[in-house]
């Protein structure tokens, strides 16, 4: 499967499109199952995620998007979302607003990427931050202080040289 189909019911609350040959996500593409709570795309071919891609979902928690073929975080403003996979991605670096409208996001996998460094993020829910096998060599002073709710950070698998 190469695109979204078009007859999936519109009370779906679960909608699993994991190893297909999906290579681009348009805007609005789930804007019409306003039920959807758990999206999972993994294992696709995904490089472009247009802006608004998952506006119009007031209910999702949970996105799947890794190991695709993305090198950037797509725009996300969500504000229903819980957990996010981006592991297995090429993804490079953190927009240091990439998860502002993210109000309610406990996880953030970014697992196997190419990240360098970490931004200072500012995510009071997360409980989760994974970020094993990147590049990551440095951990600037106050990396994680508004995370005030982090209970499980991994950064194993990297090139650190020093802990802050």
């Amino acid at each position: 499967m190469t695109e979204i189909p078009g007859n999936i019911p519109l009370i779906v609350t679960q909608i699993d499109l994991a190893f297909n040959y999906i290579t681009t996500i348009g805007p609005n593409a789930f804007s019409k199952f306003t039920e959807l709570t758990d999206l999972d795309l993994h294992e696709n071919s995904i490089s472009i995620i247009h802006d608004q891609a998952f506006d119009g979902l007031p209910k999702l928690k949970e996105l799947r998007l890794y190991a695709n073929k993305l090198v950037e975080i797509p725009e996300l403003r969500t504000a229903s979302l819980e957990h996010l996979f981006l592991g297995s991605n090429k993804i490079q670096v953190i927009p240091t607003a990439a998860f502002n409208a993210l109000s309610k996001l406990k996880t953030l996998n970014l697992y196997n990427n190419v990240l360098e460094e970490i931004p200072s993020l500012t995510i009071p829910t997360l409980e989760a931050l994974v970020l094993g096998t990147n590049k990551i060599r440095i951990i600037n002073d106050g990396t994680f202080d508004a995370l005030v709710s982090l209970r499980k950070l991994y950064l194993d698998n990297n090139a650190l040289e020093n802990i802050p």
